[in-house]
């Protein structure tokens, strides 16, 4: 009995959080509800007992909801019994008025005692039945002000009869309520466990990806990193091009890992957005320029077109800004994507990309106004139907099964444009597909710029800490084509004895070796005496909780495999630019 009046575990500290979550979404229709039954009291009793009741009921409601509040039974026994106790008492004030209504003679009060009475039984065994202790003692608490009413009227009536009936139709509206009571808890209690359940399968399924990842990126690693420096060395045309469908090859395979990845990511709402000042137009004007030549060997055409919208009245042209603040890598994936569609299902004719730009807010003092950018992109493909566009946006689903491809990519985009705000859209065409991507972008003034220069390590001494082999060849052959001094270490002890005998500038460490992994060894070279070492960790983990946990653990940064000259110049560029030349 004990047990149950204190019950134990997480399950009951969920039920008591999902009870407080639910009783405040419906407290304005309770607050009203009650206020209503009270007054309509009135009718019958003094006022001063009908609004005496009410304060008194809404008093331990709010009470109640307090102590509810983040409440264990198992380490808050006294505020749980009070609790209960609040919602015995609630019930019995609300009650009250009910039971002298009964006394009353007259059909009308009989029925307003049975309706009022009925519904605080409705209320706890709906609202109140997710932590079956609170809907339990509600109930008792109302149904022996009830018995005690009735009995007391029959035994004044000295109608044994009257008191047996009555007394039946209490009880069976009493075991209804209870009845009700435990299977909205049952229902209540499957919900959460499903999902617990679907929790545990999305951890699984992140785990599986990141461990997923994490195999195949090591060896794409080793085919993409050595690829790229035969295709720069090798003076065999022929060889070249062998070459570069390997590394093409191996860079789809790494492009579809990121598609899955990223997928989980917009799910969960993940997905990093970076803002920076940029041009829109170029970044536009580059990516369909990128796409150039795909749609040339496929025999379309592929137009651009900036629209200048007219404001009203006649006015200046809205033109899109020189700069403005948005993320440009999201942008060109998102467009990417919808140009990489059209080409895909368009067997004659072409693509055409319109971009206008509408302010949405005034320009306020020292804040910039911000507007829509809107790109449209339609083909001269075979359309897509209504029931295809229900289902367009779904991960995973491709509009045919003839073209390659995950079925991933309009699912991202449309998450990453929602991520920003804006939102991807299939829109009705007479003519081929008509997708429509709207984000939001905040313009901006630059006053100079700096022009970009190549990377020079030279002199640079840098670290390379990996248990695979090929993996520190990758590292160390990009490195040393930018004229660093590398060493290599192919454990974490052995890195450790490396920096203890010649500190380098930097130190780009594998996090998953066997022996002393690499978050061990992170946290003994934080230990090391002497000015802050820059450590990047070379992962194939990519998920944004990796990335934000590796950071958080002390690192300076991260870069993903299978590196490529490109990337691991950016990884590298800001932390080199702050490392202390040794």
């Amino acid at each position: 009995m004990l047990r149950f009046i204190l019950p134990q575990g997480d399950t009951a500290r969920a039920e008591i959080e999902q009870q407080v979550q639910l009783l405040l979404r419906v407290e304005p229709t309770r607050l009203l509800t009650t206020s209503v039954a009270f007054l309509l009291t009135a009718v019958f009793l003094p006022i001063w007992l009908a609004l005496g009741a009410m304060g008194l009921d809404l008093l331990l409601e709010s009470l109640g909801l307090r102590l509810m509040r983040n409440l264990d039974p198992a380490r808050h026994r006294l505020r749980y019994l009070a609790a209960l106790g609040t919602v015995i008492l609630s019930e019995v004030s609300f009650a009250l008025p009910c039971l002298l209504i009964w006394q009353q003679e007259g059909d009308f009060a009989k029925a307003t005692a049975v309706g009022l009475l009925s519904m605080t039984l409705f209320q706890l065994s709906t609202v109140r039945a997710i932590h079956l202790p609170f809907g339990m003692a509600g109930a008792i608490g109302a149904g022996l002000v009830a018995a005690i009413g009735n009995g007391y009227y029959w035994w004044h009536q000295q109608s044994l009869l009257g008191f047996a009936i009555s007394s039946m139709g209490l009880l069976a509206a009493l075991a209804y309520a209870f009845g009700a009571m435990f299977s909205n808890h049952a229902l209540h209690v499957e919900l959460m466990q499903r999902g617990v359940k679907a929790d545990a399968a999305n951890r699984a399924k992140g785990r599986f990806l990141a461990q997923m990842s994490h195999e195949l990126r090591t060896p794409l690693n080793a085919i993409v990193g050595m690829g790229e420096a035969e295709l720069a060395q090798s003076p065999d045309p022929a060889a070249r091009a062998r070459m570069g469908t390997l590394v093409g090859s191996a860079m789809d395979l790494a492009a579809i890992l990121d598609d899955i990845l990223q997928m989980a990511a917009v799910e969960e709402q993940q997905l990093p957005i970076r803002p920076v000042v940029a041009q829109p137009r170029a970044v536009i004007e580059a990516t369909v320029a990128l796409f150039q030549p795909v749609f040339d060997r496929a025999g379309l055409w592929l137009r651009l077109d900036f629209v200048d919208l007219r404001q009203a009245g006649g006015a200046a042209a809205l033109q899109v800004p020189e700069h403005a603040e948005f993320d440009p890598q999201r942008l060109r994936q998102c467009l990417s994507n919808l140009l990489s569609n059209a080409q895909k299902f368009t067997q004659t004719g072409g693509a055409s990309v319109r971009v206008s730009y509408r302010p949405q807010s005034l320009r306020a003092p020292g804040k910039p106004a911000f507007g829509v950018l809107q790109i449209d992109v339609l083909d001269t493909g075979r359309g897509i139907s209504a029931i295809e566009r229900a289902t367009l946006f779904r991960p995973f689903q491709r509009g045919d099964s003839t073209h390659a491809g995950s079925g991933l990519g309009l699912a991202i985009s449309r998450g990453i444009a929602q991520q920003m705000q804006g939102d991807l859209e299939c829109l009705p065409s007479p003519t081929g597909a008509l997708f429509r991507l709207t984000l939001p972008i905040r313009p901006a003034e630059i006053t100079q710029s700096t022009p970009a220069v190549a990377m020079d390590l030279t002199g640079r001494h840098i670290l390379v800490v990996d248990d695979i082999a090929t993996n520190r060849l990758v590292a160390a052959t990009y490195l040393r084509g930018m004229q660093a001094r590398v060493e290599e270490a192919a454990s974490g002890a052995a890195a450790l004895s490396k920096i203890a005998a010649a500190r380098p500038d930097l130190v780009l460490l594998d996090l998953h070796m066997p022996g002393l992994s690499g978050a061990e060894t992170l946290a003994a070279i934080r230990a090391l005496p002497g000015p802050h070492l820059t450590v990047v960790a070379m992962t194939a983990d990519t998920s944004v909780a990796e990335r934000a946990q590796y950071l958080a653990a002390g690192l300076d940064g991260c870069v993903t495999k299978p590196l490529t000259l490109q990337a691991l110049q950016l990884g590298l560029a800001p932390h080199l630019a702050k490392a202390v030349r040794r």
